[in-house]
């Protein structure tokens, strides 16, 4: 004789079928929130890169040509910043991380030229990542 082996199949629940969809919703929801601070930090890291490397290439600019009004480039700016080699993609460059353009100018500060170059969000992320 033959034994059989009929096993019992158990079906899921809808209960367990629930408790497994709220496990998967909560960690997907805690991995979007640790994207959202991740991509936050990539805009500031890639503007504070952006404002180095504008002031970079302003300071060679105004060094080069000695005949060069620092003033001038108040307004002119964006058209050394884009015929520099060291620009690469240099329509990125004149944006920030968040794609708003820079705010630059130039100061005379003690006898010498000062650059200053900003980003209003950079600031606004760096104000919210202090109160926190």
């Amino acid at each position: 004789m033959k034994k059989n082996d009929k096993r019992k199949k158990r079906a899921v629940t809808l209960i367990e079928m629930i408790v497994v969809m709220l496990l998967i919703a909560t960690i997907a929801g805690a991995l979007a929130y640790n994207y959202n601070a991740s991509l936050a930090e990539g805009k500031a890291f890639k503007t504070k890169e952006g404002i180095s490397r504008i002031k970079t290439i302003l300071a060679l600019a105004l060094a080069e040509d000695t005949e060069l009004n620092p003033s001038s480039l108040d307004s002119t700016w964006q058209q050394y910043v884009k015929n520099s080699p060291l620009a690469g993609k240099s329509d990125d460059l004149l944006k920030d991380g968040w794609g708003k353009p820079y705010e630059v100018h130039f100061e005379e500060v003690n006898g010498e030229q000062v650059i200053t170059v900003r980003s209003q969000n950079l600031e606004n992320f760096n104000k919210q990542k202090q109160v926190k």
